[in-house]
């Protein structure tokens, strides 16, 4: 017999490989063009979106999701490979001088190490998480 917690894990098991069938849809993050074009290009900028998740303390979504393009923009681009050359300190001051966040020196360290995390983890491609 299936106690509570398993139907529950069963229910959303299924419910996930539902919505995994839907054909993919473009979503608007923000009200930026540019900035959503990358959190949506999850082949070839997966982390893109998975560090803006990681940045989702005590401020507007909407802040959040530029997170990503703000540094993409400072950078000149958004490949992993350019945001591996951005040693902790940059990073911090990256997000102090651009005030990304409303804790720039914490979240500036988050997505430093996030980054770092996805290279060491899931070989430069977040979508493996």
């Amino acid at each position: 017999m299936i106690n509570s917690k398993e139907k529950i894990v069963n229910i959303l098991i299924e419910k996930g490989n539902d919505l995994f069938k839907q054909p993919y849809k473009y979503i608007e993050f923000t009200k930026n063009k540019e900035a959503d074009k990358l959190l949506n290009n999850l082949k070839d900028f997966s982390h893109a979106f998975v560090l803006a998740c990681v940045m989702d303390r005590q401020i507007k979504a909407e802040r959040v999701w530029l997170i990503p393009y703000g540094i993409s923009e400072e950078i000149k681009g958004f490949d992993i490979s350019q945001l591996l050359r951005i040693n902790q300190e940059n990073m911090i001051e990256i997000f102090k001088r651009k005030s990304l966040h409303r804790f720039n020196e914490i979240m500036g360290k988050n997505f430093y190490l996030a980054t770092r995390k996805i290279h060491n983890n899931y070989q430069d491609d977040a979508s493996n998480i």
